[in-house]
């Protein structure tokens, strides 16, 4: 028959069997939720990266898709050359990159023809994008490391006439697109 005296043993033991089972399951417990911590920052870090790349993807369409943006980026890449553009609806016209040139120098003034006015157009609106896209680096939206292969080549022909191009950059307050081509004289 259990007394009084049987039953604080019991409950003492209870107690002692309690802290010997519990002490080991909460710290299992714990290790187990910094595990489960760790692993959800890994996703969401992952999952942000993703949205970085998919939203630097995005932008760097918009440049190839849009008319006049991915005809300068054209006219970048051929600057030893030139190439046939529909400056409007069915009339198309040779530009070289001489007449690139010559027509961003002449921001400051009233276009000479049609051809004048459309590489200007397409460069103002190549900047636009590009500007953006510093904007977003800024913002930590997007890392310049995944703009920074594709643009290399287009700063390199930038800086050749960084004159030029700077004060059509400046004309038009594009200071984040001047600062993203920048980027590319700081770093290797």
């Amino acid at each position: 028959m259990f007394t009084l005296t049987n039953l604080d043993e019991v409950e003492r033991w209870a107690k002692l069997l309690g802290l010997i089972i519990g002490i080991p399951v909460a710290i299992v417990g714990l290790f187990k939720a910094i595990y489960e911590i760790q692993q959800s920052r890994k996703q969401r870090a992952a999952e942000l990266r993703w949205k970085q790349a998919n939203t630097t993807k995005e932008l760097l369409n918009d440049i190839h898709e849009h008319g006049l943006a991915k005809n300068a980026v054209h006219m970048l890449d051929w600057c030893e050359g030139q190439g046939e553009y529909e400056i409007s609806p069915g009339q198309t016209k040779t530009i070289s990159y001489a007449d690139v040139l010559a027509s961003l120098q002449r921001n400051h003034m009233d276009a000479r023809d049609a051809k004048e006015q459309y590489v200007r157009d397409c460069f103002d609106w190549f900047f636009f994008r590009v500007d953006r896209i510093e904007h977003y680096i800024r913002r930590d939206l997007i890392d310049f490391i995944d703009v920074k292969a594709i643009f290399k080549v287009y700063a390199r022909e930038i800086a050749k006439h960084k004159e030029i191009y700077e004060d059509f950059l400046d004309f038009h307050e594009y200071e984040l697109a001047k600062a993203f081509f920048d980027r590319y004289s700081k770093t290797p």
